[in-house]
């Protein structure tokens, strides 16, 4: 077991900076992380890296949390989304006991500032009207993490995670309940989770518990220390050379673009056969978050599709323009290269009538 250690947050912000650029996964422009440390300690996870100690050792748990997010959002827009991902989860067994999450969702309820929960665990049902509450005001998401439908799989992968089954469930219920949902395919990591046959399960699975989304990215290997632990997990699970990962790696923290073109391209046609939407559909955001953030995000959005489906020059446009857009320098003779143009141009029209500052 974990051992918790109480503490107060003396310096520094409980938000992250806000992102020079808008997350295309999270919708988000901060991160909040609200448990430092993460008891279920899934071993592929990048976090180990940020400390010399176990990563599921020891929980600090931040007292004063609530109180000062609740100063801090006073200089955030209204219209930024806040994602609590970061390094742990926010519904680890330390939640139980002390509801900081709980706290944290309050004050974002009471400032009805929008919000995405990225979780494995089924506590979060626990919090259904807080987040029913900011979905109401502005948006709430809830996200989970699944890497594979096979309980087996899952085990030696996540062994303290709920079962997959289980997470699907509460995605459902939370759907039912009317707060959108998605799924986050993190990390994809190649001869484990990776082959058609796995993506094609896992992704039926969403398309019948009827999730609002998907997402995906690639294992992150960051340093050594990492790779090592990386090819001690490959090694219980099978019989992986480390050669395998040294020729889709070649030395550096992402995986090759060839890789990821291939195995994008399967995910997106497969998400289009099913009717699932790869990354946040425009009409769960439409309307519920800045203009110029809302933009920013159908530009990356499409700029990712177009990516995939060899459409490069189109895409490199519309990242660009979500850049521009989320700084408030949109490049207009630019703009007018997108076939997005009609629909950013009346979603920017709204931000002259006035800004989300509290």
């Amino acid at each position: 077991m974990a051992q918790y250690l109480r503490d107060y947050l003396t310096d520094g912000s409980v938000l992250s900076a806000r992102r020079p650029t808008i997350n295309e996964f999270f919708l988000s422009s901060y991160t909040l992380s609200i448990y430092t440390g993460c008891e279920i300690g899934c071993p592929y996870c990048d976090s180990w890296v940020y400390s010399d100690r176990p990563l599921n050792e020891t929980i600090r748990i931040p007292l004063d949390l609530p109180q000062r997010l609740a100063a801090e959002l006073e200089t955030v827009d209204r219209g930024d989304l806040v994602a609590i991902t970061a390094l742990s989860d926010p519904y680890q067994p330390a939640e139980q006991t002390y509801r900081i999450t709980r706290q944290a969702l309050q004050v974002l309820a009471e400032r009805g500032q929008p919000c995405l929960v990225l979780t494995k665990s089924a506590a979060v049902l626990e919090d259904l009207s807080l987040l029913q509450r900011i979905n109401e005001q502005s948006l709430a998401i809830v996200m989970t993490t699944l890497l594979t439908v096979d309980q087996r799989l899952a085990e030696r992968l996540e062994g303290k995670a709920p079962p997959p089954a289980l997470r699907l469930e509460m995605l459902a219920e939370l759907r039912r309940a009317g707060v959108p949902v998605g799924v986050a395919i993190v990390p994809v990591m190649p001869y484990v989770n990776d082959t058609d046959g796995s993506l094609r399960s896992l992704l039926r699975a969403c398309a019948e518990a009827q999730v609002d989304f998907v997402i995906w990215d690639y294992l992150h290997i960051p340093n050594e220390r990492h790779r090592a632990r990386v090819h001690e997990l490959l090694a219980r699970l099978g019989t992986y050379p480390a050669s395998y990962y040294r020729d889709l790696y070649r030395g550096q923290p992402v995986v090759s673009a060839l890789y990821r073109q291939d195995r994008d391209r399967e995910l997106l046609s497969r998400c289009d056969g099913l009717g699932l939407e790869a990354r946040a559909p425009h009409r769960l955001y439409a309307g519920r978050i800045a203009p110029r953030n809302e933009a920013a995000l159908l530009l990356k959005h499409a700029a990712f599709r177009d990516r995939v489906q060899g459409r490069e020059r189109v895409a490199a446009l519309q990242r660009e323009l979500a850049e521009q857009v989320y700084a408030g320098t949109p490049d207009e003779r630019a703009m007018r290269e997108s076939p997005l143009y009609p629909v950013v141009q009346e979603i920017l029209r709204r931000e002259s009538g006035g800004g989300n500052k509290g």
